[in-house]
């Protein structure tokens, strides 16, 4: 099981830990570079990629859960600063991040606990499964893109008005509750198109690792993907 502990960069200063889930399926460099931009702009200790086991929204992924964490694990083999945490897979059941969320602040103690995610998913907060319960288990932290713009109900706007910061290394001065958005770069890359483009046996180098693709072509996978409905990904 991969080790949940701290693994430190350079420029982590502070003591606190950064989740960022998704399916990953397979990790690009779109997933890569918004990873690593926004740890170094709240400069933490612990920057953990989470891939989701059984997505509530959808009946599986494309690729197994040990291939998704196998991939993982070789695109950030070359980045101290960020790592893996297989909680969700090793979970059985749905992968809910309210339950996560409250695994993690166990073994966090009092310590700022951040997840990040984008601007279309946290459009979308008042869908998830407990979804209150995630700012009262961590901050927020909402990637930001010059395509994607805020639209959040009326309900969730009133749960996160007055939580709001503009400064991300404000939220370490609390270990949960705060809310900011985090301006990233933007790749037009997507988990979709390389799996279309692997199906219809086109090459994607340079869009992902090449250590992952590697993998992908080695296990064979992703030779289905062309054709079917497939749903929206960070």
């Amino acid at each position: 099981m991969t080790d949940h502990g701290k693994r430190s960069g350079d420029a982590a200063t502070h003591h606190a830990i950064a989740i960022f889930g998704g399916t990953f399926d397979p990790v690009h460099y779109g997933h890569l570079r918004a990873a690593a931009e926004v740890a170094e702009r709240l400069g933490v200790s612990d920057f953990r990629l989470l891939p989701a086991g059984q997505p509530p929204h959808r009946d599986s992924t494309w690729a197994p859960p040990r291939h998704r964490m196998a991939m993982l694990e070789l695109a950030l083999a070359p980045h101290a600063d960020l790592s893996v945490d297989d909680r969700e897979v090793q979970r059985s059941g749905p992968s809910y991040m309210a339950d996560t969320l409250a695994s993690i602040r166990e073994q966090a103690g009092e310590l700022p606990v951040v997840l990040c995610l984008g601007q279309d998913a946290a459009n979308q907060l008042d869908r998830w499964h407990e979804w209150t319960r995630l700012i009262e288990r961590a901050h927020l932290l909402v990637m930001t893109r010059p395509e994607s713009e805020p639209e959040y109900s009326d309900e969730v706007a009133r749960v996160l008005a007055g939580r709001w910061v503009e400064d991300p290394r404000a939220l370490m001065d609390a270990p949960a509750g705060r809310i900011c958005n985090v301006d990233v770069t933007c790749l037009a890359i997507s988990s979709t198109d390389i799996r279309n483009q692997l199906a219809r046996g086109r090459d994607p180098r340079f869009l992902l690792p090449s250590t992952v693709l590697a993998y992908i072509r080695k296990h064979g996978l992703y030779r289905d993907a062309c054709g079917r409905a497939a749903s929206p990904e960070a």
